[in-house]
């Protein structure tokens, strides 16, 4: 199966997934995992998916949140 045919199958089964009733960002997920490991190597498709998680939390907004929530607390408890 060529690049272009795999593509038009990946949107197929991603219309079917988003039809069930599956959140669209985890079937994107899913089907952008399988396409690249169909396509490329399945190490290249598992070293994305830890990269992307590194990076997502690791950002700035992620750390300003725990922060926020813990200025809100010592507002909250002051006298």
């Amino acid at each position: 199966m060529g690049e272009i045919t795999a593509g038009i199958v990946g949107i197929c089964v991603l219309m079917v997934m988003f039809l069930t009733g599956i959140e669209l960002a985890y079937a994107m997920a899913v089907i952008g995992f399988i396409g690249l490991g169909y396509l490329g190597t399945w190490t290249a498709a598992s070293n994305q998916v830890v990269k992307d998680f590194f990076e997502t939390f690791t950002s700035y907004g992620f750390t300003v949140i725990p922060l926020f929530v813990l200025m809100g607390q010592v507002a909250s408890n002051s006298d």
